[in-house]
């Protein structure tokens, strides 16, 4: 499965390097292009917007600092959903942001045939680097039954 990962800051980068570590193609994006260098050293591809993450991945994964930042990285100018596909595209957002504005995103996105799950995550930064993060994860309920779409999802999930 391809994934990109937007948001490589405290708890982004290590679970970035998690992904990869357990065999997972990294496509990622950040403004912090000494944490990309970090990345791209450890063998990801560096993307050069939110757009180009979405081109090139089946899965996206946001870690992002708080709402707004999620919905323009989704929304804003070369965003995700300028690429992400209808009925390809999985979107997990895993930025504590207002459940509120992780429903509204969720609907934008399902008008367009891609699925968002909502997976912010417990832990800070000591269990992002080894590994072991508590993640909550919310989305709709016909999305989350064991299929194997579903299955490679939680397979990545537990890499971080």
């Amino acid at each position: 499965m391809k994934i990109g990962f937007v948001g490589l800051g405290i708890m982004g980068l290590p679970m970035a390097k998690n992904l990869m570590k357990a065999g997972h193609e990294l496509t990622v994006f950040d403004i912090n292009k000494d944490a990309v260098r970090d990345v791209v050293a450890a063998g990801a591809k560096e993307a050069g917007t939110n757009r180009e993450v979405a081109e090139s991945s089946d899965l996206v994964i946001t870690m992002v600092p708080n709402s707004p930042h999620v919905r323009a990285a989704v929304f804003g100018e070369n965003g995700l959903a300028e690429e992400m596909k209808s009925g390809v595209s999985v979107l997990i957002d895993m930025s504590s942001i207002d459940p509120v504005e992780s429903r509204a995103i969720a609907s934008e996105l399902a008008k367009r045939g891609v699925e968002m799950l909502d997976a912010p995550v417990s832990g800070g930064e000591p269990k992002a680097i080894d590994g072991t993060l508590s993640v909550m994860v919310g989305g709709r309920r016909r999305f989350l039954t064991v299929t194997k779409r579903s299955f490679l999802l939680w397979q990545v999930l537990s890499s971080m």
